[in-house]
C-alpha cells in the first residue's frame, strides 16, 4: 500500500462493493460527518442514511451508505452495510416513487411506521446523491 493511503472497503451482505486504496474519506455518522485520514485512531462507528465519500488520486467520489457500522483503524476502513451504491447505479425515478411510497405509509396510522421511516431515508438518500451528481 503506498504511504499515508488507507485501505476502504465497503462490504453490503450481498457483496464487497468497493476494495481500494484512498487518501481520505468522509462519513455520515449518526453522531454527524467525520473525517478520516491515514492514521486515524481506531474507533467503530454507527453510519446513518447519507453518502459516503472519499478522495482517490485528487478525485472525489461518492456512495450511498444505508446503515451499518464502520472500523476504522490506522490504515484501513471497514464499512458494514445494508445497501451501498454509487450515483451511476441509482435510479431517480425509482428512488422518487419509493419516496413517495415511504411518506403514504407514514400518513398511514395501521402501517408499520419504523419500517416506512427506513424507506424514506435510504430513497433521500439515493435521490440527494443522483441529484448532486
Amino acid at each position: 500500500m503506498a504511504k499515508n493511503k488507507m485501505r476502504l472497503q465497503i462490504i453490503t451482505p450481498m457483496k464487497t462493493i468497493l476494495d481500494e486504496e484512498v487518501d481520505s474519506v468522509i462519513l455520515s455518522t449518526t453522531e454527524g460527518e467525520m473525517g478520516i485520514l491515514y492514521d486515524h485512531e481506531p474507533v467503530v462507528v454507527l453510519l446513518g442514511y447519507k453518502t459516503l465519500s472519499y478522495t482517490q488520486d485528487e478525485v472525489k467520489k461518492y456512495a450511498t451508505t444505508l446503515g451499518g457500522f464502520a472500523e476504522i483503524t490506522k490504515d484501513k476502513i471497514v464499512v458494514l452495510t445494508d445497501a451501498s451504491e454509487f450515483a451511476d447505479e441509482i435510479d431517480l425515478e425509482r428512488a422518487k416513487r419509493a419516496k413517495e411510497r415511504a411518506e403514504k405509509r407514514l400518513s398511514d396510522s395501521n402501517m408499520d411506521h419504523l419500517r416506512a421511516e427506513i424507506a424514506l431515508k435510504k430513497a433521500i438518500a439515493r435521490i440527494n446523491l443522483k441529484e448532486s451528481k
